[in-house]
């Protein structure tokens, strides 16, 4: 015989809703789990394919201005950019290292013979120059001989030796000395400054600059649609710059103001610098929207004589 107790009722009633809460936060904890998830796989994802800059500057013009957010695909290896392309880029400004070697004793080291090196875990690799950039390799012998000159200096050419901390070893002593057994510390740390600017002139294209002169690419002027200023403001000779392999002349829309490969100085923007194409304005709304089409390219003016 069943005994019916009116709170019975409420009972069942409340494992019901005890029931339905769980539910809903299984549901709730599902839905953030899943959320979380695929904003950390579409993270991962843009991370690997794009990147985002900010401009800093002027030398972009109207094209980007300053303390715009540019959408970058990030470079691909093997990867060619044309004329008209926006790309960012890291510019290493190397400074050679003057330094002058003393002996414990006080006495300059001139005409002693040294090996520049780096430590990569418990082996020693060798800084060596081949066709115009840096190797390294693991015996002492193959790596380039640096040398002091009369007056005691040794001068360390950086152009293409990565910021960090490396090592000089003697190897021979001049007349009357002996060779020092201890090692020479050495630091590189020439700046680098991450820039965008518009590619005018890929591998192989010819670049006429001149202050009394548009600047012609392939005989032809640019086109100045998308630019303002004056070359004429930053060009002080006239020069002839032949793009070689692996190498892009590079130039930003503010002529008057951009310092890029119209300066000797700056030179060209070698292609393991670039890191990726600008594609896309996400930021000012004013300047929203695709980058493609407003290339600067050659054309817009005559044809003439190089």
């Amino acid at each position: 015989m069943e005994i019916y107790h009116p709170r019975d009722d409420e009972l069942i009633r409340e494992m019901r809703r005890v029931r339905r809460s769980a539910r809903r936060k299984r549901l709730i904890w599902g839905l953030v789990i899943s959320l979380v998830l695929s904003i950390a796989a579409g993270l991962f994802v843009f991370h690997r394919y794009y990147r985002l800059a900010v401009v800093h500057g002027t030398s972009m013009a109207d094209t980007l201005p300053e303390g715009s957010v540019v959408l970058v695909r990030r470079a691909e290896e093997d990867n060619r950019y044309s004329a008209g392309d926006i790309i960012l880029f890291e510019k290493r400004f190397s400074a050679p290292i003057e330094m002058t070697i003393l002996s414990p004793k006080g006495k300059t080291r001139e005409y002693c013979q040294y090996r520049l090196y780096r430590d990569v875990g418990t082996t020693r690799q060798y800084m060596t120059r081949k066709n115009g950039s840096v190797e390294w390799v693991p015996s002492i012998n193959d790596g380039d001989m640096l040398e002091v000159d009369p007056e005691g200096t040794l001068v360390l050419d950086t152009e293409g030796l990565p910021n960090g901390e490396y090592w000089l070893k003697e190897t021979r002593a001049s007349y009357g000395q002996d060779v020092l057994q201890d090692p020479f510390p050495v630091t590189v740390t020439n700046p680098t400054i991450t820039q965008m600017k518009r590619i005018l002139a890929a591998p192989g294209d010819r670049v006429v600059l001149s202050p009394y002169a548009e600047t012609r690419m392939n005989g032809l002027e640019i086109d100045r649609s998308r630019t303002s200023g004056r070359t004429a403001d930053t060009v002080t000779e006239v020069r002839r710059v032949n793009v070689e392999n692996g190498q892009y002349f590079v130039q930003g829309d503010q002529l008057s103001l951009s310092v890029d490969s119209r300066d000797k100085d700056f030179g060209t923007v070698r292609q393991n610098e670039t890191l990726g194409r600008a594609e896309f304005v996400l930021w000012p709304i004013r300047a929203f929207g695709s980058l493609e089409g407003q290339a600067v390219t050659a054309g817009g003016g005559q044809e003439g004589a190089e």
